[in-house]
């Protein structure tokens, strides 16, 4: 299913540009079309203190304003945009979750991964950034609702773009339970002896990242990314955070990418 995923997006993109190339020039200046590649290096699940790296497509796309994709972001439409205020609706896709990534979830049967559909808002003034969104599992069974609430100051330093700021996460109690709780079943076949573990929703995590791209020359450039956040509440508390992993979650990666 990732796979696939990948495959659709990187389709969608060379059409998208194809699209964008047969436009007269005017209306080629609306359309933004990045392609590239790159590794991210982070936990193997979500609390875990085991770290995977995960090659990825870097892919995004922007028109004249209102549309956006992207693949850790989804397509975005903003159906309100004026005096640097957005907002509108998302779709996007959630990874799964296979019980073979690591030892503590042995057993537990894989959580597939899902469309989400949403909304989100944000509001741009000088530098900073401040951005709300909201986004729910559609395609499957107890995934839950995730909301995201983040803050950027974007400066340039030689040369290069510079993102940083804080972000909270908060989830509700079918998110919580479904990635960080333990059922009956569960516990029956954990093979480190989990007991149940039930698991309420509220403030996930909070953290703060920071991104910086850096032009090649030409349409090149890469972007590096850096995050660190901290699990909190029931999801802390999980047996597979705080017996098996790591309430603090680091990411980092690089992705090269061309502009057309």
């Amino acid at each position: 299913m990732h796979r696939l995923v990948l495959v659709a997006t990187s389709a969608f993109v060379f059409v998208s540009a194809a699209i964008a190339d047969e436009r007269p020039e005017a209306a080629q200046k609306n359309w933004s079309v990045i392609v590239g590649a790159g590794g991210l290096y982070a936990p193997d699940y979500e609390g875990s203190d085991d770290y995977e790296l995960r090659v990825l497509p870097n892919v995004r796309i922007e028109y004249a304003g209102w549309l956006s994709a992207s693949v850790p972001e989804g397509l975005k439409i903003s159906l309100l945009n004026e005096d640097g205020f957005k907002a509108g609706v998302l779709a996007g896709y959630r990874f799964g979750r296979d019980d073979d990534d690591n030892l503590a979830l042995a057993g537990w049967g894989d959580i597939d991964g899902a469309l989400d559909l949403g909304a989100f808002a944000e509001y741009k003034f000088d530098a900073i950034r401040v951005a709300l969104d909201v986004r729910h599992g559609v395609s499957d069974d107890n995934l839950g609702t995730v909301a995201t609430l983040s803050a950027r100051y974007a400066l340039r330093v030689a040369g290069a773009m510079v993102s940083v700021g804080p972000q909270v996460r908060w989830a509700d109690d079918d998110y919580t339970q479904t990635y960080f709780g333990i059922s009956a079943s569960q516990a029956a076949v954990s093979v480190l002896g989990y007991s149940p573990y039930s698991a309420d929703g509220g403030i996930k995590d909070y953290g703060l990242g920071a991104t910086v791209m850096v032009p090649l020359g030409g349409a090149w450039s890469v972007t590096g990314l850096v995050s660190v956040s901290r699990l909190t509440g029931d999801a802390a508390d999980s047996p597979i955070v705080a017996d098996q992993g790591s309430e603090t979650q680091i990411s980092a990666g690089a992705f090269v990418g061309y502009r057309f």
